[in-house]
């Protein structure tokens, strides 16, 4: 791959991994010395990314291996995903309900098991397609189904019982 080629191709992708990269190291200054070091490593195998069939895939695996590799050197304790929250933010309305549903949301998907999590955030806020996911994961695209349906499923249920507690509540 020429440097024109990777300007044109892998540079871009930037904008794309760093929203997950903030996410994971939960700092800007970090996520973004995480983008560009992975830049820097797709640099690096500028060769082999010819090869590449999923591009945007490989660079997304590139980035999480990154910010994993700097939470395990920051702490050697394990990665707790339960503080991985993705960032949602309500309409700008001043609804109490809405912020107060978005609220249950966050609470809820921070309590996904880690797999689910990852591919929650993978899918439904990083955008990323099934065949992605299941790149970046490094695993079937059958398994990211199935942990996407539970994890949907789980919040689901959780929200309806949220919601049928403060019906019985109200009463």
């Amino acid at each position: 791959m020429t440097e024109k080629e990777f300007k044109i191709k892998v540079l871009p992708l930037s904008l794309l991994v760093f929203p997950m990269a903030k996410r994971m190291l939960r700092d800007e200054e970090a996520a973004k010395d995480a983008v560009q070091l992975s830049m820097l490593k797709l640099w690096e195998k500028r060769r082999q990314l010819k090869k590449c069939e999923n591009l945007k895939a490989f660079a997304f695996r590139v980035v999480r291996n990154t910010c994993l590799d700097e939470i395990k050197r920051k702490k050697p304790v394990s990665f707790n995903h339960s503080e991985n929250i993705i960032s949602m933010h309500p309409c700008e309305s001043n609804s109490y309900d809405e912020k107060e549903a978005v609220g249950l949301v966050k609470k809820h998907i921070a309590e996904l098991p880690k797999k689910q999590l990852e591919v929650i955030q993978m899918k439904d806020i990083d955008g990323l397609d099934y065949p992605e996911i299941a790149d970046v994961l490094n695993t079937d695209i059958a398994y990211i189904r199935v942990l996407l349906s539970r994890a949907r499923k789980t919040i689901k249920q959780k929200l309806e019982n949220d919601y049928a507690y403060e019906a019985v509540r109200q009463r």
